[in-house]
């Protein structure tokens, strides 16, 4: 899921809150806009969220996990975050969305990506499974 927008806000609930790096983002409109500016100028983020810890009580979760995000720009050059999550979801509709997110970063900073090395997706792997 690169630069799709509509995925990314069908993750969230109407009414969702997100802490991104310093900034309050309320609402699924107001989340999906901050994540399309987010990603301007990058040709490639690949985002992994590792060991998460999940407490479920009914329909309401919490997680937290560990992640680590690589970004590359379009005009090269790249960097990494190293952060937590803490997450809280809800079961809306049987599908778990994302109520309140809050990332605390741990370490942002450049990262060596050989621009000649760099190797983009084929268009068709960005394409959603289903």
């Amino acid at each position: 899921m690169r630069n799709d927008a509509e995925t990314f806000g069908s993750c969230w609930s109407d009414d969702a809150y997100w802490l991104l790096l310093g900034n309050e983002y309320r609402g699924r409109e107001t989340i999906v806009q901050a994540y399309s500016n987010s990603v301007v100028g990058t040709d490639f983020i690949m985002h992994l969220a590792i060991s998460p810890l999940i407490s479920i009580n009914g329909n309401r979760a919490r997680v937290r996990s560990q992640v680590q995000e690589v970004l590359h720009f379009s005009g090269g050059g790249a960097m990494i975050i190293l952060a937590n999550y803490n997450d809280e979801l809800q079961k809306i509709d049987g599908q778990w969305l994302f109520a309140d997110r809050r990332i605390s970063v741990r370490y942002s900073g450049p990262v060596h990506m050989d621009d000649n090395a760099f190797i983009p997706l084929r268009p068709d792997a960005d394409k959603p499974l289903a």
